[in-house]
């Protein structure tokens, strides 16, 4: 059953999957269902799949771990986090090549390799260690799915603004601590400055991807975890939220002219994060992937310090403060490895002390224990007052608000599509925002629904 279920799993990412995409596992087939008890003094030696680059921190991570720990290696195999690269991991996972302990980026997946019996239930091994998930995590940072836990979080994916301080302080604003998409749309208009090739934007949304994609970050802070779904099992393209973010973004582009136009960004293939180093762009809303860029001050060359603010809400109420900020990571153990304890003894590791050396890349710790001002030191590197504004910098990276949990990706894939497209002719100028409200929910319905 498990095979039949993975393979319908692995079939509906790619159409056809050919085993010999798993190149680089060496694999060989394994019994399924067993568990291999280690002869005394035998090496164990485990694989951990996950898609950061090696040299990005986790090459680091398992010298650290093998150095440590000569009777349980580990080797590290990265899989790029798209739909081949996801395949390749479940193919690996189908045909029995070595997957001890994998990471998964995003509900999506993780939620179809529990469906399909991939991922061990971890709660036996944290009663086993007492192990106190939410002393360690918190009490929302696992979602649990048939009454088990399949996985723990390793990081916080932060969302947040950076704003350019000179910027700010050259207009007379204040770095806020909360605000609304409306008042980030005025900080815009009023931090927009000049014409022409020396203009400087007051805004930016996005890191490399189109607009489009942060819809569901910002919607969330008013409509909290699946905002895309009604309860009665259509799609709730309608609440007022999702309007609001389309009519804000026309304001800025079509009528403020304080971000690029959806079509300039697109057609000259314009980076936030890019922007907002070299000072085209007072504020960028993006998140820890734009830290290594401010960082690298040789390839954006610049003096001004950024401070943080976080993801405007939808309303002043604010129900759900930080939006699309989440629990990321999510790390498992392969159900059929045959190291289910030395598996559990490195992943335990990994997700509290292990993950230091991936810091600086830009993923902050979800463990609570964290020494701070070491997560600081690493993330922002040495004198990070000439670059950075502390204060600010601390109080969105470690807020201490409830992240949004979803729990509900059915169809995720199919609506997304239909929110991209839908939203990018409403900032093309090719139809209203009613229209394109209109479009979503008609189209989402049917996707839900499969009529």
């Amino acid at each position: 059953m498990k095979k039949l279920l993975l393979t319908g799993l692995v079939l509906s990412m790619m159409g056809l999957v050919a085993c010999s995409q798993s190149n680089t596992d060496n694999v060989g087939k394994q019994i399924e269902g067993t568990v291999t008890t280690p002869a005394k003094n035998e090496v164990i030696k485990l694989k951990m799949w996950g898609a950061i680059p090696p040299e990005n921190g986790p090459q680091q991570m398992v010298d650290n771990w093998n150095k440590a720990n000569p009777n349980i290696q580990v080797e590290y195999l990265r899989y790029v986090n798209d739909d081949a690269g996801n395949t390749k991991l479940d193919t690996a996972l189908l045909a029995g090549g070595q997957v001890d302990v994998f990471i998964n980026y995003g509900m999506a997946p993780m939620q179809k390799r529990i469906k399909a019996k991939i991922a061990e239930p971890l709660d036996s091994y944290f009663a086993k260690d007492k192990f106190n998930i939410e002393e360690n995590f918190g009490d929302k940072s696992i979602l649990k799915i048939n009454n088990s836990s399949y996985y723990i979080p390793a990081i916080i994916l932060n969302e947040f603004v950076s704003l350019n301080k000179s910027y700010l302080d050259e207009a007379g604003l204040p770095i806020p601590k909360t605000w609304t998409l409306d008042e980030y749309a005025d900080y815009a208009a009023k931090l927009t400055k000049g014409d022409g090739a020396s203009k400087r934007y007051g805004s930016f949304i996005g890191c490399l991807e189109p607009k489009t994609a942060w819809m569901n970050s910002i919607v969330k802070t008013e409509l909290g975890p699946d905002a895309y779904y009604k309860k009665d099992g259509t799609s709730n393209f309608d609440a007022p939220p999702f309007k609001k973010y389309i009519d804000v973004m026309v304001n800025l582009e079509r009528n403020l002219k304080a971000q690029p136009a959806y079509a300039e960004a697109n057609t000259t293939k314009l980076q936030g994060t890019s922007m907002f180093a070299t000072g085209k762009a007072a504020m960028n809303l993006c998140g820890t992937a734009s830290i290594r860029t401010i960082k690298d001050i040789k390839n954006f060359p610049h003096d001004f310090v950024t401070a943080l603010a976080p993801t405007p809400n939808i309303s002043s109420v604010g129900k759900y403060p930080g939006g699309g900020t989440s629990y990321f990571d999510y790390v498992s153990i392969n159900a059929d490895s045959k190291y289910k304890d030395a598996s559990w003894k490195f992943l335990k590791w990994y997700v509290t002390e292990g993950n230091e050396p991936l810091i600086a890349s830009g993923r902050v710790p979800s463990w609570k224990k964290v020494d701070r001002n070491k997560v600081l030191k690493l993330l922002l590197g040495d004198n990070p007052e000439k670059l950075f504004d502390l204060e600010s910098f601390k109080r969105v990276i470690f807020s201490e608000n409830d992240y949004v949990v979803d729990s509900n990706v059915e169809k995720l894939p199919e609506l997304t599509k239909v929110v991209n497209e839908e939203v990018e002719k409403a900032l093309l100028g090719e139809q209203t925002s009613a229209a394109t409200i209109a479009n979503m929910k008609k189209n989402g319905d049917k996707i839900l629904l499969g009529k």
